[in-house]
Formats: C-alpha cells, sequence, structure tokens
C-alpha cells in the first residue's frame, strides 16, 4: 500500500473521485484540470492511495492554507479527503485503517515542507450515516474543533507550539442593494467534483435567458475576488455554492438540478418586473 501522487494512470479516477463507474462529464473534468493545472504550481498535492494489487482506494488533496477558503499561517489545509466507502467496484474499503495511513503521511509532508501545522474543514451533521460525518476521525487523529459554522467544523491539528490556529474566512460584507437583473453568484471550489457539476448546472440554468441576470463564477481560493464579491450574507463561510440577490439557494448539501435553478430565476425576474 502507498500514497503516491496522481499520474496519467489514476488521473481518471481520482478526478471522478473514485466514481470510475460513472461516465466522465467533460464539463466538469474540464474545471476540475483547469483548477488543477492553476495551483499546482502553488504546492497542491494531489495523490491515491494504491493498494497492493494496483487498486485505488483513497484519495487527498491538500494546499499551503493561504490558497484555500481558509485563513492561517505557515499551515496546509486538507481540501478533499476520502476512502472508498460504496460497495460496488472495490467495495467499502472503510475501516481497514487507510485513512489514518493516508493522513499520517501528508502530515509528515506537511511537516517536512515546513508547515506548522494542518487544518481541515470537517463536516458533522447527526442525521448523516455516521461514515460521512468526518469529525470524529479527525478528532480520533489528534485534532481539534476551532470554529463551527453549520455543518461544517474547522478543525486542526498543530506540530509546533508557537502554530497559530486557522479560522473561516468572512469576506467583508457590503451593502445590499436593489437589482433590476437578478444577481446569480456561483462560488465553485474547483478541486470538488460536486461544486464543479453546480457550475456547470449554474451555467446551463442563465442559457438562454442573460440578459435578466448578472452572472458572475468565483473561485473560493481567490482571496481578492472573494473580498470583492458584494455578497451581503453572514452564511457564506457555510454555503459555497449558488447565490441568488445575496440569498443562498438551496442550503447545502440540498440536491438542486439545472431545471429548479432556472425555474427560480425566472420567479424572481418576474417578481422585479411587476414592481
Amino acid at each position: 500500500m502507498k500514497l503516491v501522487d496522481i499520474n496519467k494512470d489514476t488521473e481518471g479516477t481520482f478526478f471522478r473521485c473514485m466514481h470510475d463507474e460513472r461516465l466522465e462529464n467533460p464539463p466538469v473534468i474540464e474545471l476540475r484540470h483547469r483548477w488543477y493545472d492553476q495551483y499546482k504550481s502553488k504546492g497542491l498535492r494531489t495523490k491515491v492511495l494504491v493498494r497492493d494489487d494496483n487498486a485505488v482506494v483513497g484519495l487527498c488533496q491538500y494546499i499551503p492554507i493561504e490558497h484555500s477558503p481558509l485563513t492561517g499561517e505557515n499551515l496546509f489545509t486538507i481540501l478533499c479527503f476520502a476512502v472508498h466507502g460504496y460497495e460496488h467496484l472495490v467495495g467499502n474499503q472503510q475501516g481497514k485503517g487507510y485513512g489514518k495511513f493516508m493522513l499520517d503521511a501528508i502530515e509528515r509532508d506537511a511537516r517536512n515542507s515546513g508547515a506548522k501545522g494542518m487544518a481541515v474543514r470537517a463536516e458533522y451533521n447527526p442525521e448523516w450515516d455516521k461514515k460521512w460525518s468526518t469529525v470524529p476521525f479527525y478528532e480520533h487523529m489528534g485534532y481539534s474543533r476551532v470554529e463551527t459554522s453549520g455543518p461544517f467544523v474547522l478543525m486542526w491539528k498543530p506540530f509546533v507550539k508557537d502554530a497559530k490556529p486557522p479560522a473561516f474566512f468572512h469576506p467583508i460584507r457590503q451593502p445590499s442593494k436593489k437589482r433590476d437583473k437578478t444577481k446569480v453568484t456561483m462560488f465553485i471550489n474547483g478541486w470538488c467534483n460536486i461544486d464543479c457539476s453546480c457550475c456547470v448546472s449554474a451555467r446551463g440554468a442563465i442559457a438562454g435567458i442573460e440578459g435578466m441576470v448578472n452572472y458572475q463564477e468565483i473561485d473560493t481560493s481567490d482571496r481578492a475576488k472573494m473580498l470583492s464579491h458584494g455578497i451581503d450574507n453572514p452564511e457564506l463561510p457555510v454555503v459555497w455554492e449558488v447565490f441568488l440577490d445575496d440569498e443562498p439557494f438551496k442550503p447545502y448539501g440540498t440536491q438542486w438540478t439545472c431545471e429548479d435553478l432556472r425555474g427560480e430565476i425566472l420567479r424572481l425576474s418576474k417578481k422585479k418586473s411587476q414592481r
């Protein structure tokens, strides 16, 4: 078993988040590749856990914290960390020590790179299946809670005594404005298949009705754009997907379709036209 950088043989599995049973969605994969190409020169690590039989059973991504949606000094941020938890393909591989193996390896790499600690935005919801609530795992591995926002728990593990804890990134709130067009803001995490899929759906939702909307896409790793986005909503550290007129469209984790979003945009646009 070994944790290795992705290569031409494993990048397809990596960019599909181990869902090799699914057909590639070219626009989603393009967004993931574009983000990867942009940040691999900025310290991004992208790795897969390979068993002795060459099966990929886990993956992870981590990056210096200044290129993540968190704030901090001399820390690395875990962006994505997963062990295959489904019954199909290689089967459920959780509970076999693979997570500990991966986390030990990336912590060792971060220490060797001069980091003073590791941060992660974990998730917890008592209604979820236990394997999808990641907070207990990180606590078991020596991480402590720093801040909670909705279903997200910011956790960290200092490597040295003078390490400073991280924090959620809270952009400066801007005053709300009345608009003739519906403001559609898509916050995208390029490392995440779900967020990239949401972005593709948002583009589809506005296709043909561009004249009704002011549409913008914002990379949550780009601090300058995050500071200038103009969203007036305190939930921003929690919901990094779609906002309509500064209000989140569906809470985090709620499934929505291109048609759902388009319908809401049309509803808001009709309401504005009747004022």
